[in-house]
């Protein structure tokens, strides 16, 4: 009877065993049920219909980019592309072969193709960009070819194009496919994909991306598409363009300077600003670049030419000695400061002496001169005079109020800040007292003192206008919405202090050193500038100047590195530049004149 009592125990617990264990798996099973079709529903329709899908991403057209008056500088045409379904190449074995057999149909086939094939995701069901802009030639091998290149497809899309090659590449920029640093820094963007890399194409990639699109085909088994007349065979979205961006750039001013800079084949730069705005007329450095070359690969034999020219640096945002265009600050601070008076003439020589110190003058010729014809002729034993009277500080607050020392506002990348130094300057920098002599070099823009071109086109703005340092700016609008830039900044001078400094610069281009600028009917106040540069013997060719003298309108300013005299090179530069923007004026007045 015990055992009987005893087996229907056992029997009961292994039942109950049992109905747990059954309960277990039931309840595991509906809650791996409940899981899958309520949390992971979204993934698992996306995989399904990846798997039976094909997506072809339609990529969006960049924003196009317009001079002031409506011109394209950068718009798109249509390109074929090479693109991988990486779920389809899991394998490194599959995609190293694809990519050889990729190799014997492109005639560039760069190692970033192979990098793309290897790095890219095992399980992306989108396409991946390989290489952009092929020939119509390797598309028809490819397509012909399909059959061994698994996963490996072709597609149109827009790819940039630039109308008008190299001009304003430092100021445009140029696209290109993204790299794994910048994939890092951007989770919205993906392996393949061309992003801006310079310029105002990287500064506003995001408003010129635009969104991309999609057409996702549903195919059998076979892969081939389901009847289109089937009302789900086919979903498509439409890419939505970037956003249009109109700059302040002049295309026919901006040719005119590109080609004065190439006819000087120097090193060189010339920036042309609006002084009661700000606006960015143009803007170019030299030697300059194709932004349409970076649409294809580019092989390493241009890339290291392009590098060991220098190609893409912007001179115009980088510091330089500034030599004599300084002057002028030095003159506003002697005159501001009241220790020179608006009358008072000095004597100049070949050099002048501070204690066993020689400072020498750029000419030996003696004399006695006004303010104004110190300044018309550069005379630096003038200065030196002027500087022994002033501390560095002095100079240092007029040379940044005018816009020294500080990034411009201008819409790039890289701008150098420049230096202004005083004396904490100098102890903190290299650990040593400013001297006096420190002082005289300051005084004719050399010692320890920088500033890039665009800085001096809102120092020389802020001497035309005589009251209001711009911000400078290159973009106008973004469609058909104005920029808000930021309202210029103002200073307070006595204007009969001030007209000294002018008349002085009108004298410079009128009968001085920056006779080299002088135009027939429009009259010009400007100063030229010979930096030396530090351990070469040379020096950098400057030109700063404005126009119509008596209500300005332009500001130009050009440097050409380590090319000698600014009145030999710089100011023929500006002149260009200068007869550009004035031609209708020009020749009306030529005309009048047959008359």
């Amino acid at each position: 009877m015990e055992n009987s009592v005893g087996e229907v125990k056992i029997k009961d617990t292994r039942f109950k065993i049992l109905t747990g264990i059954t309960i277990a798996f039931s309840l595991a099973l509906i809650f791996r049920l409940f899981y899958l079709q309520v949390f992971q529903y979204k993934t698992i329709t996306q995989r399904a219909q990846y798997s039976t899908s094909r997506i072809s991403i339609l990529s969006a057209p960049r924003g196009i980019i317009y001079d002031k008056n409506g011109k394209i500088l950068a718009t798109n045409k249509q390109a074929i592309s090479v693109i991988v379904y990486p779920n389809k190449l899991k394998s490194q074995k599959e995609r190293i072969d694809a990519y050889n057999k990729l190799t014997k149909i492109l005639k560039h086939a760069p190692s970033k193709l192979k990098q793309t094939l290897l790095k890219m995701p095992d399980d992306a069901p989108l396409p991946i960009r390989l290489q952009s802009n092929i020939s119509i030639e390797e598309a028809i091998q490819i397509i012909e070819k399909q059959h061994l290149l698994t996963g490996i497809n072709i597609q149109e899309e827009p790819i940039r194009f630039y109308p008008n090659g190299s001009l304003a590449a430092h100021v445009l920029g140029y696209i290109a496919q993204i790299d794994e640093r910048e994939l890092s820094q951007r989770p919205d963007r993906k392996l393949g994909d061309h992003v801006g890399k310079y310029g105002i194409e990287k500064l506003f990639d995001d408003l010129l991306r635009g969104s991309d699109g999609k057409t996702i085909v549903e195919v059998n088994r076979f892969g081939k598409p389901i009847d289109p007349d089937y009302k789900h065979a086919v979903i498509h979205m439409e890419p939505q363009a970037g956003k249009n961006i109109y700059l302040t750039i002049d295309l026919d001013l901006q040719k005119a300077a590109e080609e004065a800079l190439k006819q000087t084949g120097t090193s060189s730069s010339v920036i042309a600003v609006d002084p009661n705005t700000g606006e960015v007329l143009a803007l170019a450095s030299y030697p300059n670049f194709d932004p349409n070359i970076f649409t294809k690969p580019l092989s390493f034999s241009t890339w290291k030419n392009l590098v060991a020219k220098k190609a893409f640096l912007n001179r115009a945002i980088l510091s330089y000695v500034p030599g004599s265009i300084w002057k002028p600050i030095t003159l506003i601070t002697a005159l501001d400061s009241m220790v020179v008076l608006p009358n008072e003439k000095f004597k100049v020589s070949e050099a002048i002496y501070l204690g066993n110190t020689r400072f020498g003058d750029w000419t030996s010729k003696t004399g006695i001169l006004s303010l104004e014809e110190c300044l018309a002729w550069s005379r630096d034993t003038a200065f030196y005079q002027m500087g022994r009277r002033l501390t560095p500080e002095q100079i240092k607050k007029w040379g940044v109020r005018l816009g020294g020392g500080r990034k411009t506002g201008i819409e790039l990348l890289g701008e150098e800040k420049g230096i202004v130094p005083d004396e904490k300057w100098k102890k903190k920098n290299y650990g040593e007292p400013w001297y006096p002599g420190n002082t005289l070099h300051y005084s004719i823009g050399q010692s320890f003192l920088l500033v890039t071109p665009t800085q001096a086109a809102r120092i020389y703005s802020g001497i035309a206008t005589g009251s209001r340092v711009p911000k400078l700016h290159l973009v106008k609008k973004v469609d058909k919405y104005l920029k808000q830039n930021d309202p210029p900044e103002t200073f307070k001078i006595d204007q009969e202090l001030l007209k000294v400094v002018k008349d002085g610069l009108e004298m410079c281009v009128d009968s001085g050193t920056g006779g080299a600028s002088k135009l027939q009917s429009i009259k010009l106040a400007g100063k030229t500038g010979s930096a030396e540069v530090p351990g070469t013997g040379k020096t950098h060719g400057w030109f700063a100047a404005y126009g119509p003298a008596d209500k300005p309108e332009i500001v130009v300013v050009a440097i050409a590195e380590k090319a000698g005299h600014g009145g030999t090179i710089a100011a023929p530069i500006a002149k260009k530049v200068f007869e550009e923007y004035f031609k209708n004026r020009i020749l009306a007045s030529n005309t009048n004149k047959k008359l």
